[in-house]
């Protein structure tokens, strides 16, 4: 993990736009938004490829406000967002957003939060296979329909595996 002046300082370096690959997987990042995450994928936009943004808190609000960034990154193929707390509206958004990106195939998306059940004195428990098995079928329709059937959306899998593996 890269501590917040470290993600500023990046942010704010002459060596960002030349970034082919940003991973900040695990950041707590919901604080820098407005901020250096807006700043980021903007600055590298004419050169990242690979964006792992897993694991770092963002909700629905935060990928709204760094989307018009991320819709810049012509050269990205791969996104990672597993692990953060989004809705299934902010997952379609998010698919809507980034169809004009003709480079990106991977996407690892977020098991929306309407499809865990929630426990008593758990913050999420187990997932709805259902609903997950729904809102899949609504991304893959969505994909057909903006004729982004060659985009690979996908929930993280149970094992340990990460979005490396995809390339």
């Amino acid at each position: 993990m890269l501590p917040d002046t470290d993600i500023t300082y990046l942010s704010q370096s002459f060596h960002t736009t030349h970034l082919k690959k940003l991973d900040l997987n695990g950041n707590s990042l919901s604080h820098m938004v407005p901020g250096p995450l807006e700043t980021l994928p903007e600055e590298a936009s004419g050169t990242l490829q690979h964006l792992d943004l897993n694991h770092c808190q963002l909700k629905d609000a935060h990928l709204s406000t760094i989307l018009p960034a991320l819709c810049r990154c012509s050269c990205l193929s791969s996104l990672g967002l597993a692990d953060n707390p989004v809705s299934r509206a902010g997952l379609l958004s998010l698919l809507e957003h980034t169809a004009g990106l003709m480079e990106l195939k991977r996407v690892l998306y977020p098991i929306p939060v309407e499809c865990f059940v929630y426990l008593y004195g758990l913050s999420r428990g187990p997932v709805n296979q259902e609903k997950l098995c729904q809102v899949q079928a609504e991304l893959q329709k969505l994909l057909q329909a903006l004729q982004h059937a060659d985009m690979q959306w996908m929930p993280p899998l149970p094992l340990p595996w990460r979005l490396e593996q995809l390339y």
